[in-house]
């Protein structure tokens, strides 16, 4: 059994930039995947943005993911993207959103893959399942963005939880050697920190390549900003 975590969460958080994009919050910054650069170059270029603009983390909510139709994780294929909270929180999803179900239909497949490596009775699963019924019931109509985005982004936690420590547990079973082929537990793209801990700061598991400070520039007034040519 095959099931990429990063890869539906990755999804996730790329349908939610669409879904704030789509309901009309301009981005602050776009910050690009660049290859070769580390986790810790991400982070930097993230956060260099965020003091260019003269605000802080919290005035944020961001959304990191690989395109799902681009060249996957480990590419520079991907970006980090940076909507203003104030903006998030006074637009509200409205009835028949179609780029708000498509995020809601990727949480939904997000959610299926633990259901494969943790069973539909594991209690992780069922209470990240009822939470999303819950918006499924209405496809998120009447929640601000700020409170759509945050709940989807916070749903797989205590299952990416338990595959982690399960993970692990195997590896402690596992001779050091061969650890290498164990497929890692971590369901999602590096996420900067921001309103009192809704997001976790960017992690190793799922950063991959980043792009420098000089590379992260804030959204000129026609949208997203672009990289400079690479050379590689």
């Amino acid at each position: 059994m095959s099931v990429n975590l990063r890869k539906s969460y990755s999804k996730l958080n790329e349908k939610l930039a669409a879904t704030f994009d789509g309901l009309g919050v301009r981005r602050m910054a776009t910050a690009p995947y660049v290859e070769g650069h580390d986790d810790a170059e991400h982070i930097n270029a993230v956060q260099a943005i965020i003091q260019q603009s003269g605000g802080t983390l919290a005035n944020y909510l961001a959304t990191s993911f690989h395109k799902s139709a681009g060249s996957g994780h480990g590419s520079a294929d991907g970006e980090t993207a940076l909507h203003p909270t104030e903006k998030l929180r006074s637009t509200i999803v409205p009835k028949d959103s179609k780029v708000a179900k498509e995020a809601i239909d990727a949480a939904q497949e997000h959610i299926n893959n633990f259901k494969q490596l943790l069973g539909d009775d594991d209690p992780t699963v069922q209470t990240a399942q009822n939470q999303l019924n819950l918006v499924k019931r209405s496809d998120g109509a009447g929640m601000n963005l700020f409170d759509f985005g945050v709940m989807m982004q916070t749903l797989p936690f205590k299952m990416t939880q338990k595959v982690a420590k399960m993970h692990g547990a195997a590896n402690a079973n596992t001779p050091a050697d061969q650890q290498g082929a164990e497929a890692q537990p971590e369901g999602g793209e590096s996420q900067p920190e921001a309103q009192g801990g809704a997001q976790a700061a960017p992690q190793g598991n799922e950063a991959a390549q980043a792009p420098s400070a000089q590379q992260a520039q804030p959204e000129s007034q026609g949208g997203t900003s672009q990289p400079p040519p690479q050379g590689a």
